[in-house]
């Protein structure tokens, strides 16, 4: 045998060393990369370290896991956004014109009666009052007044008839009035017997008087009125004044959807009249036309009152 006596002894010292260095080579790779894992070797953990015991003729040698870092915090959920600010409230709607109080009052030639509208229950605030008037004497022209301190302006002039110069028609108004129960509108006479008539008209809503026509229309021809243009919803206030002569009743119908309210048709010497209404939704122009019995002429006025 050639060896020396020491050499086969320490052989397996130096094998040992040796595997050990190995190891701890391997151990210090695994460190280095963070991701392998040995099995066996003190158990092993996956991701971020190797841990493990080797155990040698000297001791025990431990390595210890490289510390994982904390996930980072998650970040807290953004607050909530303010509900939406409700919607400013709607503002009421504005109630379209309508017809109120109503009524005529007529005296015949040769008869001294007052000529009042009177028993009308009108709204407080906020109408406007139309009022009309045929006379026979149309030089005294007189302006209406109330028993509820509004005052009435002339809307126009006065018209008279072609056949009847020194007769005629006029229209009168207050807008916004102050109403009240047992309302009241009256026309002096000065002349305590002139046949005269006088229609009231109430509209509710009202306020502005949009549009105002007036025309007269002979015996044999169309009885169309001018025609009126509003911007929005109105009451169409309608008048028919016929000419024809003292026999026998007369009739006057509206066409249109106009609906008459008040009128005075019978035979004798007195001014004959009609009013009609018709209620629109919206803005156009609008006219009405009169049919009458027995053929005649008349004067025709038409207003629009809208909300003001």
């Amino acid at each position: 045998m050639n060896e020396s006596p020491g050499s086969a002894a320490h052989e397996p010292q130096n094998e040992r060393r040796d595997l050990l260095q190995r190891i701890c080579a391997l151990a210090a790779v695994g460190v280095a990369t963070g991701g392998s894992t040995i099995a066996g070797c003190g158990g092993g953990s996956s991701g971020g370290g190797v841990s493990f015991v080797a155990n040698s003729g000297s001791g025990t040698v431990t390595t210890t896991p490289s510390t994982t870092p904390s996930p980072p915090p998650s970040p807290s959920p953004s607050a909530s956004p303010p509900p939406p600010a409700p919607p400013p409230a709607a503002s009421p709607p504005v109630p379209a014109p309508a017809l109120g109080e109503h009524g005529l009052s007529f005296t015949r030639l040769n008869i001294g009666d007052p000529l009042v509208v009177s028993g009308m229950s009108t709204r407080p605030t906020g109408s406007t009052l139309l009022a009309c008037v045929g006379r026979g004497d149309q030089a005294s022209n007189a302006i209406p007044t109330d028993n509820a301190g509004n005052t009435f302006v002339q809307l126009g002039t006065a018209h008279p008839y072609t056949l009847y110069p020194t007769s005629g028609t006029a229209l009168y108004a207050c807008v916004k009035a102050q109403g009240k129960t047992g309302h009241s509108v009256s026309v002096a006479k000065p002349n305590a017997t002139d046949e005269a008539t006088l229609t009231v008209v109430e509209i509710t809503g009202g306020g502005l008087i949009r549009d105002v026509q007036w025309r007269e229309v002979l015996s044999g021809l169309p009885q169309t009125s001018a025609s009126v243009t509003t911007t929005g919803a109105a009451l169409l206030v309608a008048w028919w004044w016929g000419d024809g002569g003292v026999d026998g009743d007369k009739t006057a119908t509206p066409d249109g959807g106009f609906t008459v309210i008040d009128s005075v048709l019978a035979a004798g010497a007195l001014v004959q009249c009609a009013a009609a209404v018709k209620q629109v939704p919206a803005a156009g122009t609008y006219n009405v036309t009169w049919t009458s019995t027995p053929p005649q002429g008349a004067q025709l006025w038409l207003v629009a009152v809208q909300a003001g």
